[in-house]
C-alpha cells in the first residue's frame, strides 16, 4: 500500500528483531488501517532510528512485526523548547497535536496568575504527542514536564538560555539576528493564556536579560495559535 503507516516503539530497536505489539497498536494497524500480513509499517523510538516492518502474523491475541531494514530518516529532533500557560483541554489537545508537527524539543505547562486551567493529564498529553509523530514522519517524542508556576519556571532556567515571549506590543524585528549570536543556547518560547500576562508577570519578564519580547504579527492570536505560529517562525529561522 501507498500510506507510510508509523509507530513508535518505547523498545530497542534492530534489524531482524520480532516484537508483539501493544493492544492498541494492533487495533490501530489491523482494525483501523486494516493492513494484513504480509503488509509493511515503519517503526521508530527517539534513539535507533527508523525501521521498515513486516506484519509476520496477527490474530485475535497477537500482531507480531519483523524488522527487515534501516531507512534513511533525516528529521531531526526540535530546537525550541515551548513553555505554556495551561488553557482549556479542548485548545490544549490543539497546541500539543499542532506544536509537535512543526517541531518542538520539549513542552513546559506552566500556571500563570491569568490561568484559567490548572491541571494537565500528563498520560493524554503523552498519547496525542505520540500520534503526532507518528503522523508527521518525526523520530523525535518530545517530552512533556511537569506542571509548574510560571516564575518558578523561568528563574529554574538556565541564564545562559534564551526565552522569547509573545508580545502583541512588541515590535522587535531581530529575532533572526538573536538566534544567530547565539546558536549553542538552549532556545525557549514562552506563550501567556488567552487574559495575556499579568503586570507583574511582565514586570518579571523585562527584569530578565534572558527574556526577550517578539511579536507574532498586527493580529491578536489565541494562545494556540501563537503557540503553532511562534515555533514555526524560530524553527524557520534557525533551520
Amino acid at each position: 500500500m501507498s500510506l507510510k503507516v508509523r509507530i513508535y516503539l518505547d523498545k530497542k530497536l534492530n534489524l531482524d528483531l520480532d516484537f508483539i505489539l501493544e493492544k492498541e497498536d494492533a487495533h490501530y494497524l489491523m482494525n483501523v488501517m486494516r493492513l494484513r500480513e504480509g503488509d509493511n509499517v515503519f517503526l521508530f523510538n527517539s534513539k535507533d532510528g527508523e525501521f521498515k516492518g513486516e506484519i509476520i502474523s496477527s490474530d485475535k491475541k497477537n500482531t507480531k512485526i519483523k524488522l527487515i531494514s534501516k531507512i534513511e530518516n533525516i528529521n531531526k529532533p526540535g530546537n525550541i523548547s515551548l513553555i505554556f500557560s495551561l488553557i482549556k483541554s479542548s485548545k490544549l489537545d490543539y497546541l500539543i497535536q499542532k506544536c509537535t508537527e512543526v517541531g518542538v524539543k520539549s513542552f513546559y505547562p506552566v500556571i500563570s496568575e491569568k490561568s484559567v486551567a490548572k491541571n494537565l493529564n500528563i498520560q493524554r498529553t503523552e498519547r496525542i504527542i505520540k500520534e503526532s509523530c507518528e503522523q508527521s514522519n518525526q523520530l523525535y517524542l518530545p517530552a512533556i514536564h511537569a506542571v509548574e508556576k510560571l516564575e518558578k519556571k523561568l528563574k529554574s532556567l538556565d541564564k545562559n538560555s534564551i526565552v522569547f515571549f509573545a508580545d502583541i506590543n512588541s515590535s522587535n524585528k531581530k529575532i533572526e539576528e538573536v538566534l544567530k549570536k547565539n546558536k549553542n543556547r538552549e532556545f525557549y518560547l514562552l506563550v501567556g493564556p488567552e487574559g495575556d500576562f499579568s503586570l507583574k508577570e511582565r514586570d518579571l519578564l523585562n527584569s530578565m536579560s534572558n527574556c526577550i519580547p517578539i511579536s507574532l504579527g498586527l493580529n491578536i492570536l489565541r494562545s494556540e495559535t501563537a503557540a503553532v505560529v511562534g515555533l514555526t517562525i524560530l524553527n524557520y529561522q534557525i533551520n
